[in-house]
């Protein structure tokens, strides 16, 4: 791992895991309860007088739509940082929608950046880093170093158009539940309990972090599509099934049948997967055997598209299900999981399908609702 860090190459970033608050505090026994920033994550490598950008895909930022970005990133001392790319707002939903106006897909081509530069968005909205870790410092490697002391580097970064994430330091599952309680009251997304006396695990997702939010969205990989004509209206389809990824079979199950009919999202979905659409079922995503029943046969999406070719859509759910359904995920003594009222929220541009919320994670979550089989 530290010639990765010397290369300036992406490093697979750590993920948060999920837990309910006790489990965080036997796990901790205290927790850094870092603030969640509804913005976009970063990797920023910085050395001599070069410097890379990685979105959390390993994806290089398009650095002519970020200026701003970039200027800040030149005066850094040699670090390795990560950050979250955010916006100005007066809400984390404001905050969000204005780093996702200044997002821009690797690849698009120069006449679209013309075209982007000159608009004065850039102006209008701009961007800054919040560092939540350091795992690089001028000459140290950090990515073994325990949390506490990596944050010692991560409050370096303190000028203008960065700052290190904000933090609290607690030690009972009771002050846990009152910062939450405040947090959300303040209209900020939520917390990430972070371990101080871990170490950096790239790629894992361990107990070590742990992610609270008011509204836990799901990012689902769309595996199936519907016409139905009754809607009538001039979309390329209405609905989608959505997945989640085993990541112990590595297959995708699905979770629930999503109306595609709102703001858009429909025509927004379809320019990134019109050119992979097939008629066969994908083999790498299992459906229930209950489609082929006459019951339930109306539920098989009129067409298809592999995973590996689809995209990231957030889906928030009121609540989640486990039942006798014509859903495959978590599926297991004729019972599966599938989502109460969901709606599509937004493609997230910053995820591929192998970072959709995984079966295990529903499984999780739902054991946190406190419900339990019939």
């Amino acid at each position: 791992m530290k010639s990765n860090v010397a290369k300036g190459l992406f490093i697979p970033t750590m993920q948060p895991s999920y837990a309910d608050l006790s489990e965080v505090m036997a796990a901790h026994g205290t927790t850094s309860a870092d603030l969640k920033y509804d913005g976009y994550r970063v990797q920023v490598h910085r050395q001599k007088d070069k410097y890379k950008i990685y979105t959390r895909n390993g994806n290089e930022l398009n650095y002519q739509c970020y200026p701003e970005i970039t200027k800040i990133v030149e005066k850094l001392p040699e670090c390795l940082i990560e950050a979250e790319l955010v916006g100005e707002g007066s809400s984390h939903k404001q905050v969000f929608d204005n780093v996702k106006k200044r997002f821009r897909r690797p690849g698009i081509n120069d006449k679209s950046i013309e075209k982007y530069v000159g608009s004065g968005i850039i102006k209008q909205t701009p961007l800054s880093l919040r560092v939540f870790d350091t795992l690089y410092f001028q000459g140290k490697y950090l990515i073994d170093v325990p949390l506490f002391e990596r944050r010692n580097y991560t409050e370096k970064f303190d000028s203008k158009g960065i700052q290190p994430s904000e933090t609290k330091v607690v030690d009972s599952v009771e002050k846990l539940e009152a910062l939450l309680d405040s947090t959300f009251k303040n209209k900020q997304e939520g917390r990430v309990c972070k371990n101080p006396n871990s170490i950096y695990l790239p790629g894992k997702s361990t107990i070590d972090w742990v992610k609270f939010k008011r509204f836990e969205p799901l990012d689902l990989v769309v595996v199936g599509f519907y016409n139905e004509k009754a809607y009538g209206m001039n979309l390329p389809f209405t609905s989608v099934l959505c997945a989640t990824l085993n990541k112990e079979t590595g297959k995708y199950e699905t979770i629930g049948k999503i109306a595609a009919t709102r703001k858009g999202i429909a025509h927004e979905i379809y320019s990134f997967v019109k050119d992979n659409i097939i008629r066969q079922k994908p083999a790498n995503v299992i459906f229930s055997e209950k489609l082929s029943s006459r019951a339930c046969k109306k539920f098989m999406p009129d067409k298809f598209i592999n995973p590996e070719n689809s995209v990231v859509l957030e889906v928030r759910a009121m609540n989640l299900n486990r039942s006798e359904n014509w859903q495959s995920c978590g599926y297991k003594d004729g019972k599966a999981y599938s989502m109460r009222i969901g709606f599509a929220h937004q493609l997230r541009d910053d995820k591929n399908p192998k970072q959709a919320t995984t079966t295990q994670i529903i499984e999780k979550l739902y054991k946190m609702q406190g419900d339990k089989d019939e």
